[in-house]
């Protein structure tokens, strides 16, 4: 059916409507004389609607002669009618290969040049030196081997650790990861040292020797890997005594320990709705003030807004100012929480003081709670006491003391 029907587009058809009196007659006689109709949809009693190809419509005169029936089309279908079509409408056809050769042209060709990354280097270096690559608006996308360009600006630009060619239709992104450059402050020699008490469990070295074991306590200060050069000799050889600065991993399992509290019975502060103002002017050393200060509250919380004299023309800031105080009422209201409320509060405040003191991404491997109800002069207190496990790095860098600098030298570091 599929070849059928691709064989009639090609050839071309005509969807035909016949209506009259006479279509049992008109489809006797079609058939009769060798006319293939296809797709015949009866509509009414006198009207039907059918398919016939171009070549078989011609002959449907005969058919339909001295018949009570008449033959309009409907509809022409098919490459001939669409050649039809576009040899009357040359122009546009035309117009439409000429815009497709446009648009496969147009993208053919690099536009944009998108670059990424760059902080310390000069934009213009990098422009330069893609230009001598071939790498530019209205170069051909074809002539761009990604791979190569990454490979000159690498070694064009030294100060380049990382280079990213990518290709995306018109536009060629460009992304850079410049070298970093050691802060003075890190070239200073110095040891790993514990900034807790701890129980190691792994140790990492980078650069220096290891003075710990792995299971072993330390407590806080203590030196986990040091950066004295001296320990690789072997015992007995003379030699300066120089240092390098220790570098490495060590974590540890941590015991935390924090307390929170919180009341049934608050007392908090309450603004009444009086308020007075006092006023201050300060010009340099002296300073006058009038108003209602200090004010006739016995708890109070004040507002200030202060304003500095200025020459507008030159824009200098005079040592003069004018301060305004407003000064508002307090009164202390009794307040009672629910003690399930309470407690939820004396469990955050123990956490927050743990947390504090955690050092960040710390793995928590176990923890317990315990809270109590006392009543302290008259007021009922739930108290939460927390012990946590973490495993944490707990090896921080310590520098060499000055002292200490000036006896191995500069040479020796």
């Amino acid at each position: 059916m599929l070849i059928r029907e691709l064989w009639s587009y090609y050839q071309g058809y005509v969807i035909i409507k016949v209506k009259g009196k006479g279509l049992e007659e008109f489809l006797n006689r079609a058939a009769a004389q060798g006319i293939y109709l296809w797709d015949i949809q009866r509509l009414s009693r006198e009207l039907l609607i059918a398919k016939v190809s171009v070549s078989d419509f011609r002959q449907l005169r005969e058919a339909v002669r001295n018949v009570p029936v008449s033959v309009r089309i409907r509809q022409k279908v098919g490459m001939p009618f669409l050649r039809l079509k576009l040899i009357q409408r040359f122009a546009l056809l035309s117009g439409a290969l000429l815009s497709l050769a446009c648009i496969y042209l147009l993208s053919s060709v690099i536009w944009f040049v998108h670059i990424e990354g760059v902080e310390k280097l000069d934009h213009g270096l990098i422009a330069d030196v893609l230009q001598e690559a071939g790498v530019g608006p209205g170069a051909w996308r074809s002539s761009i081997d990604p791979r190569e360009v990454e490979k000159y600006l690498l070694l064009k630009i030294p100060q380049l650790a990382w280079v990213g060619v990518r290709l995306r239709g018109t536009l060629v992104e460009i992304t850079l990861v410049e070298k970093a450059e050691i802060p003075a402050d890190e070239r200073v020699p110095g040891d790993i040292v514990a900034n807790r008490n701890a129980l190691v469990t792994q140790i990492i070295p980078f650069a220096g020797r290891v003075c710990v074991q792995e299971g072993e306590t330390v407590t806080e200060g203590q030196v986990l890997i040091s950066g004295a050069l001296n320990s690789y000799r072997p015992s007995g050889e003379d030699g300066s005594t120089g240092y390098l600065r220790a570098a490495g991993m060590v974590r540890g399992r941590v015991w935390y320990r924090g307390f929170g509290e919180a009341g049934v019975v608050n007392w908090v502060f309450r603004r009444t709705g009086r308020s007075c103002t006092g006023y201050q002017v300060t010009a340099g050393p002296w300073s006058w003030q009038w108003g209602e200060i200090p004010p006739p509250f016995s708890h109070y919380e004040e507002e200030v807004e202060i304003q500095r004299l200025t020459l507008p023309p030159l824009g200098w800031q005079l040592p003069v100012q004018l301060k305004t105080i407003e000064f508002y009422e307090l009164v202390t209201e009794k307040t009672e929480t629910d003690l399930e409320v309470a407690r939820e509060i004396a469990l955050r405040r123990s956490w927050a003081a743990i947390a504090a003191r955690m050092t960040p991404g710390a793995e928590i491997l176990s923890q317990e709670v315990e809270v109590t109800v006392e009543e302290h002069n008259g007021e009922v207190l739930v108290r939460a006491k927390r012990t946590v496990e973490v495993h944490e790095e707990i090896g921080v860098f310590r520098a060499l003391p000055a002292e200490k600098l000036e006896e191995i030298g500069e040479g020796s570091r």
